[in-house]
């Protein structure tokens, strides 16, 4: 039987011509010789097709189903070039446009004006935390006390409603002014102003007067009544839950024996005092609060000091 190996050997003793197909019969080589030199010169031929012709997965299904038609890789190349350029250059005239517009839109202020602003139209005077107010129920006004109308006019003649919307131009004091809920809600802001320039009376007010309405409670339950109150029982160093365990509104308080840890709270702050004041009495309170006469007697005799000390103790 002739074998690879005496072919080989015959092969390197005979003359190269005598090996053309014409000369010589290759013998036939076993079935197994001939798959595996097959399949290999075939595996390399496949491999180097391959290497040609590889395209992504999406590319190739994208062709199955007739959705992109196949191209060259030169074509591909070209096409890819000039949908970049196409991109760039829409993305430059983009850019212009909104240059353009931004340009042309006028700026929206947005910001959220303090108390002053709102009330006198001109800048705040300094950065002012607004706190988020939910929905209320309007103002049911009240009848001004003697006691608060006097206090009005003074505020008026010290000039704290020189830039209220209300009395702008104004030489002669008028109480209609105060007939809305903007003109009480001034009244608060004047009183403040007027409680921060005259931080030297606190010292000299009732204590007795001023501890009876600390102990009453808070006038409501929104927070800017709440601490205002907490701050006054902390200077006097009455526990929270000694007031707040029989408040008649402490199911629908947030705050309910929370005690108060910023700001100093060893000085008496007439601001602080001047907001629990005006509270009780225009009556700005909760609705099912019931303020004994007890407490609106102090709350007028610390207004009538008030009044006296600020013509008597200079700044």
């Amino acid at each position: 039987m002739i074998t690879l190996y005496t072919f080989t050997f015959i092969s390197m003793a005979l003359p190269r011509n005598l090996l053309s197909r014409r000369h010589l019969k290759t013998p036939p080589f076993p079935h197994s010789h001939r798959l595996v030199t097959t399949t290999n010169h075939h595996h390399h031929h496949h491999h180097d097709n391959n290497n040609k012709k590889k395209q992504p997965l999406h590319a190739l299904f994208m062709e199955a189903v007739g959705l992109k038609h196949h191209h060259h890789p030169q074509q591909e190349q070209e096409s890819e070039s000039e949908s970049n350029f196409e991109l760039k250059r829409n993305l430059t005239q983009l850019q212009q446009q909104l240059g353009t517009f931004n340009k042309h839109v006028p700026v929206i202020n947005t910001k959220r004006r303090s108390l002053f602003s709102v009330f006198t139209n001109q800048p705040p005077e300094h950065d002012t935390q607004i706190v988020n107010n939910k929905k209320r129920e309007p103002m049911v006004l009240k009848e001004l006390s003697p006691e608060m109308e006097v206090f009005l006019e003074l505020l008026f003649q010290m000039g704290y409603f020189n830039h209220a919307n209300f009395a702008k131009s104004k030489d002669m004091f008028d109480l209609s002014w105060f007939d809305t809920e903007f003109g009480r809600g001034y009244i608060k802001f004047a009183a403040q102003r007027f409680g921060r320039d005259k931080q030297e009376l606190a010292k000299w007010l009732s204590g007795s007067a001023l501890k009876e309405v600390a102990m009453f409670g808070c006038p409501s339950v929104d927070r800017a009544s709440v601490f205002p109150c907490k701050r006054l029982r902390k200077f006097f160093e009455v526990p929270e839950n000694t007031v707040c365990s029989k408040c008649a509104l402490r199911e629908s308080c947030k705050f309910e024996n929370q005690s108060v840890w910023k700001g100093d709270t060893k000085i008496l702050n007439f601001v602080v005092v001047m907001k629990v004041l005006t509270s009780y009495d225009l009556e700005m309170v909760h609705p099912k609060l019931v303020v004994p006469d007890t407490v609106k007697n102090s709350v007028r005799k610390l207004l009538k000091e008030a009044m006296k000390l600020s013509q008597t103790i200079s700044d």
